[in-house]
């Protein structure tokens, strides 16, 4: 299955086929994530600790994640179905009864109106500037603000978008990165999108999630530098009977139409262990280059320090990390 990932991954480009109509539509694409995790400091294979969800697998080459799927667009409608696998899926879907383990994505988006759309299914989080798929972000490993808030969601998105710098956001939410359970939450997003200045995001979740009420905010705000230099600063605070936070700083320069570096820093604290167990707080730092010498091709490495203040952490500093990613 993964060599077959892998294939498809390379023929990704000529996977989209187009109807012959304007108004409607069939696209098929492929998404491959091969990376290889390089921990000096424990040279044999192993798991990573399990507050990362991407990446887990050290010393060896692995998937961190594959994606299969198609779109189809028809008029108002837009029907999003793929099936997923690899080392974020079986960490991240571990909680999933199986039949859910390897759906990426099952969602319909219908325009209600010019300025009104409705999304229904699963579907990617409102939450967070990164994504599960790695082609999106800007580093190659993801941020601890990330692996600590929703990467997908279910249930029902409403959008509001009166004019091309604003989109207002309304969810429906079977709780926090829930698929099987029904544990009912509100989502809230706001984005203000400036032409060629600065981008900012609010998103809210409030639900309970079996062990008292969680209420959480996202907030980040893009500020671009100069014309290929692009700062973002992004903050999380979370309460659940106590609170938890977290920040992070990530720049990004883009050298040329292949080559890219970005670096970031980042802090995590978590005293009561609500979603870090057993850490109460983690900081890192990391820098890497990206290389795209094809349009859907991308060569990625990353060297990243990790320090954690909880004794009983089993966290592994340096790491070098290595990817290649096919498709979009």
């Amino acid at each position: 299955m993964k060599r077959l990932l892998v294939f498809l991954g390379f023929t990704f480009p000529i996977l989209g086929q187009q109807d012959s109509t304007k108004k409607s539509a069939l696209h098929l694409y492929a998404y491959a994530e091969a990376y290889y995790l390089l921990a000096p400091s424990n040279t044999s294979p192993y798991l990573k600790d399990p507050i990362f969800f991407n990446h887990s697998q050290a010393n060896q080459v692995d998937l961190n994640l594959g994606i299969l799927g198609m779109a189809i667009k028809k008029g108002p409608i837009n029907v999003q179905v793929s099936g997923m696998l690899g080392t974020y899926a079986l960490r991240n879907y571990a909680h999933e009864p199986l039949i859910w383990r390897k759906i990426y994505e099952m969602n319909i988006t219908y325009q209600l109106a010019k300025k009104w759309s409705m999304l229904v299914g699963i579907f990617p989080s409102h939450i967070g500037f990164e994504s599960a798929k790695n082609a999106e972000n800007w580093t190659l490993s993801r941020s601890f603000v990330a692996e600590n808030s929703p990467y997908f969601e279910s249930g029902i998105g409403f959008y509001f978008k009166p004019n091309p710098a604003w989109t207002y956001s309304l969810f429906a939410l079977r709780g926090w990165q829930q698929i099987q359970a029904f544990r009912p939450a509100l989502g809230t997003q706001i984005v203000h999108q400036a032409a060629n200045s600065w981008t900012w995001n609010s998103s809210g979740f409030i639900g309970d999630e079996g062990n008292g009420l969680r209420l959480f905010h996202d907030f980040y705000v893009l500020v671009p530098l100069s014309k290929n230099l692009t700062a973002i600063l992004i903050s999380d605070i979370g309460y659940q009977k106590d609170f938890w936070h977290g920040e992070a700083l990530m720049i990004q320069a883009i050298l040329s139409d292949k080559w890219k570096v970005a670096g970031r820093i980042e802090q995590f604290s978590d005293e009561k262990s609500i979603l870090l167990n057993p850490q109460n707080a983690i900081q890192s730092a990391s820098i890497g280059v990206n290389f795209s010498p094809f349009p859907k091709i991308l060569l990625r490495t990353e060297w990243r320090v990790l320090q954690a203040n909880n004794q009983k952490s089993d966290v592994h500093s340096p790491e070098y990390l290595f990817a290649l990613v096919l498709g979009k």
